[in-house]
C-alpha cells in the first residue's frame, strides 16, 4: 500500500516537472535525437547488462556451464524486470532468478547463494564506481562543492551498509533468520522446515568468500567495467541532444546517477523521483532544465524497453519449463 502510495506520488511529481518545463519543449528536444541515436544509446546499457550476466555466470561456478550464458542472461533479465515491476521489488526479483534456475537442474541454495554473493559483489563494485565518478567531479569543481561532499557521505552510508550484509553473510542469512526468529519465540514452520537447506545456503556462501577468492576478484572487476560502461550512455544522450560534454564529466554523471537511482529505489521503479534528480544533477552541474528532463526521459524510455524484454524472457521461460513438464 505505501509503495502504490510512492508510486502515486511519483507520478504526480514527474507530471508537475513536465508541465513545468513545457511538453512541447521536452517534446522537440527528444525528438531531435532520431530512431537510429536512439539505438545507439542503447548500445551501452546492452553491454552493461551482459558484463553483469557474465559476473554472476562467474558465481555459479560448476553449475554456469549447464545453464549456459545466454540461459543465464535471460533469468538475469526476467528477475530484473520483476524488481522494477513488483511491490516486492528485490524480494521478487532475486528468489525469483534463483527459483528460475532450478529449471536447468541448479539445487535451489547453489543458485539462492550464486545470487546473493552476485548482488552483493556488484554493490562493492558499484561502490568503487561511484566513488571513482565523485571524486572526478570534486576535482573538476575544484573541492569546494557541499552537495559532492553530500554524496560522498551518501555513498559511505551506503558502503557501510554492503559492509553489514557482508558480516551477516559471514555470520549466516539462514542462521541469523533462525537465531531471531527463537529470540522472538516465533514458531514458524516454514523455517524448521527448511532448516537444512537455509543452514546449507549460510555454508556455501562462506565456502564461496573463503576459498574462491580469485573468482570474487574477477567477478567484481566484470562488474566495475560494467559500471564504468554506463558513462558513454551518459555520453552519448548528452551528445545527441545537442550539449556539450566531456568524459570526465559524463563519469561524474554516470556515478551521481547511479547513487540517485539506488537512492530512490523504495519508490516502485523511481518514477518521479529518479526524473527529479537527474534533472536537479544535470541543472546543478549547469545544464539547462530542458536537457536535464529529456536526459531523464530518455534514460526511462530505454528502462521500460529492457523491462518489456525482460518480461518477455520470463514469459518464454515460462513456457520453456512447461513444455519440459508436460514432454
Amino acid at each position: 500500500m505505501i509503495r502504490l502510495l510512492l508510486l502515486a506520488v511519483g507520478l504526480v511529481v514527474l507530471g508537475g516537472l513536465i508541465w513545468h518545463i513545457g511538453l512541447s519543449q521536452i517534446w522537440e528536444t527528444v525528438e531531435r535525437v532520431g530512431f537510429v541515436a536512439f539505438c545507439i544509446i542503447l548500445i551501452p546499457l546492452l553491454v552493461v547488462y551482459l558484463l553483469d550476466t557474465y559476473g554472476w555466470f562467474l558465481t555459479l561456478g560448476q553449475w554456469a556451464s549447464r545453464v549456459g550464458f545466454a540461459r543465464l542472461f535471460m533469468v538475469r533479465m526476467a528477475g530484473e524486470a520483476i524488481n522494477v515491476t513488483t511491490p516486492m521489488a528485490m524480494l521478487g526479483g532475486e528468489p525469483m532468478k534463483a527459483y528460475l534456475l532450478t529449471r536447468y537442474e541448479v539445487p535451489l541454495v547453489e543458485g539462492l547463494a550464486s545470487v546473493v554473493t552476485a548482488k552483493t559483489i556488484m554493490s562493492l563494485a558499484q561502490i568503487l564506481f561511484m566513488l571513482s565518478g565523485l571524486g572526478v567531479m570534486l576535482w573538476l569543481i575544484g573541492g569546494g562543492e557541499h552537495n559532492v561532499l553530500v554524496a560522498f557521505v551518501s555513498v559511505g552510508l551506503l558502503g557501510f551498509g554492503v559492509f553489514l550484509f557482508l558480516v551477516v553473510q559471514r555470520y549466516g542469512i539462514g542462521r541469523g533468520l533462525l537465531t531471531v526468529a527463537e529470540k522472538c519465540r516465533v514458531r514458524s514452520r516454514w523455517l524448521e522446515a527448511y532448516r537444512p537447506q537455509l543452514l546449507e545456503l549460510d555454508r556455501t556462501i562462506r565456502t564461496f568468500y573463503g576459498q574462491r577468492r580469485r573468482t570474487f576478484l574477477l567477478s567484481m572487476g566484470v562488474h566495475f567495467v560494467a559500471w564504468l560502461t554506463e558513462l558513454f550512455e551518459v555520453y552519448a544522450i548528452l551528445y545527441f541532444l545537442g550539449a556539450e560534454v566531456g568524459w570526465l564529466s559524463s563519469l561524474s554523471i554516470a556515478a551521481i546517477a547511479s547513487l540517485i537511482k539506488g537512492s530512490v529505489s523504495f519508490v516502485p521503479g523511481g518514477l518521479g523521483a529518479q526524473e527529479g534528480g537527474y534533472l536537479f544533477l544535470l541543472m546543478a552541474l549547469g545544464y539547462g532544465e530542458v536537457t536535464g528532463i529529456a536526459f531523464a526521459l530518455i534514460r526511462r524510455i530505454r528502462e521500460i524497453l529492457w523491462i518489456l524484454i525482460g518480461l518477455v524472457f520470463l514469459a518464454v521461460l515460462r513456457d520453456n519449463a512447461a513444455i519440459a513438464k508436460t514432454s
